[in-house]
Parts: C-alpha cells; sequence; structure tokens
C-alpha cells in the first residue's frame, strides 16, 4: 500500500499529526486513484481451490463447464 509511508513522511515534514484523508485528497489531486485491494485472500489455499475446481465440474470459464 503506499498511503501509510506518504502519511508519515508528510507527518513528519509538517511536524504534526494529519489525517489519511489528508494524504487521499493529496494524492487525487495529482491524478492518483485508490488501489484495489488484492485478488487473494490471505487465508486463501491453493491447494483447495484446485482441488475444488477439478472436482465442482466449473471450468472457470464464462461459458463453459457447470
Amino acid at each position: 500500500m503506499v498511503v501509510p509511508p506518504i502519511h508519515a513522511a508528510l507527518e513528519e515534514r509538517v511536524g504534526h499529526t494529519v489525517p489519511k484523508s489528508t494524504v487521499y485528497r493529496l494524492l487525487a489531486r495529482h491524478g492518483w486513484r485508490k488501489v484495489s485491494p488484492d485478488t487473494r485472500h490471505p487465508k486463501a489455499d491453493p491447494a483447495v481451490q484446485d482441488a475444488y475446481k477439478t472436482t465442482s465440474g466449473i471450468s472457470g470459464r464464462a461459458g463453459e463447464g457447470g
């Protein structure tokens, strides 16, 4: 994530606490967009997911399998 290090640097630079919303607004003014969340859950188990894919009959592609 980009915001925490920028937030810390900004607080150090100005010498007092700054709300995180200020950092988000600053980044938005400069054309930065909010980063999308991770596509994978931290507790996800790839082996279990692969086993499910092979036994469920779902191919993972639109219009196929079922």
